[in-house]
């Protein structure tokens, strides 16, 4: 009779979860908060946002928020990395520079654009915005405008 090993409900558990884990991992790829990334379904590049990696009871069982480059308003997907999507910019200075130099190449008429444009300027010229702020406190306004 051959041996056979029993494994217990809490190993069975664990090696369950290791295995999701490698799966959620392959999944997301080489993506990362704060990062951009170039989309070869949409053609699109978006900024990661937030990544959940579950396990969670409701379909999907991971999920990643992003927003796409320009735009304000952000969303959800579960959609896996494709080897052949491509990583614009990692995360931290080089993810803000390459923001900033795209958000000052486009033409900012209003809407997410024009609002980025000025935490751009914001940063730029903080003595000048301290002293707008300054001004903007201590304004007085004619009592019959």
């Amino acid at each position: 009779m051959k041996h056979r090993a029993r494994t217990s409900p809490a190993r069975r558990a664990y090696y369950e979860a290791a295995s999701y884990r490698r799966w959620v991992a392959r999944q997301i790829g080489p993506r990362a908060v704060g990062g951009f990334y170039r989309s070869v379904y949409s053609d699109t590049v978006y900024e990661v946002l937030a990544i959940d990696p579950g396990p969670r009871k409701d379909w999907p069982t991971w999920r990643i928020t992003v927003r796409t480059l320009g735009e304000s308003s952000s969303r959800w997907h579960c959609t896996a990395w494709d080897e052949r999507d491509q990583v614009v910019a990692e995360p931290g200075e080089q993810a803000l520079r390459f923001w900033a130099e795209h958000t000052l190449a486009q033409p900012a008429v209003g809407g997410a654009l024009l609002e980025q444009r000025h935490v751009l300027d914001e940063a730029a010229h903080p003595g000048t915005v301290a002293a707008l702020h300054e001004l903007a406190r201590t304004a007085r306004f004619p009592q019959n405008a």
